[in-house]
């Protein structure tokens, strides 16, 4: 009996058992990071602070990037995911003019307040739902491009651009989607 054969069996087929409870479980566990970081980013909605409660909606949605990244074990600084959440919140351009709307109708107490609070969630629910996507489909290029060899940040950034450049009427629907899903 060669004993290192038989750990190495041993090791293969416990490998292609947690693949498959991966396999069954880490997508609803993607999922569900998407979908808290987008219900944060309707609380941070509800911040009075004018200007706060975009900041803290932008670091719910860098937030939801690291978690995912940490999830399927993909390294990056937070830096780099800074950059691609900046780059895709310009690219939903009209979700954050409608966010900077209601937070500086937010400068009027009281009613001000929460007809902000109340202008801007819909808005932060979607544009985090469609962050969530945008970086989604990127990986899966990216993924399927690479084929397990090494991704640097430069791939990742490309890959984000990519999706926001061939995307834009998938991007428009789902965020329709989104919305539509928001107000149930």
């Amino acid at each position: 009996m060669d004993v290192n054969q038989v750990l190495l069996d041993n090791a293969k087929r416990l490998v292609k058992l947690l693949d498959l409870i991966a396999d069954n479980t880490l997508p609803q566990q993607i999922v569900d990071i998407v979908k808290t970081h987008a219900k944060l980013a309707v609380g941070s909605a509800w911040i009075p602070v004018p200007g706060v409660d975009i900041a803290a909606s932008a670091a719910s949605i860098w937030g939801m990037y690291v978690r995912i990244n940490n999830k399927i074990n993909l390294p990056f600084g937070e830096n780099v995911m800074k950059s691609i959440g900046s780059g895709v919140a310009t690219n939903l351009a009209s979700f954050a003019a409608v966010s900077a709307a209601g937070s500086l109708i937010k400068c009027i107490p009281g009613i001000g307040t929460i007809g902000g609070a109340v202008l801007m969630s819909a808005a932060m629910y979607a544009a985090t739902l469609a962050s969530g996507w945008i970086y989604l489909s990127a990986l899966t290029k990216l993924a399927e491009r690479k084929q397990g060899k090494n991704i640097s940040e430069s791939d990742l950034k490309n890959s984000v651009n990519e999706v926001l450049n061939n995307s834009k009427s998938k991007i428009k629907d789902f965020i329709d989607s989104a919305k539509k899903s928001y107000k149930r």
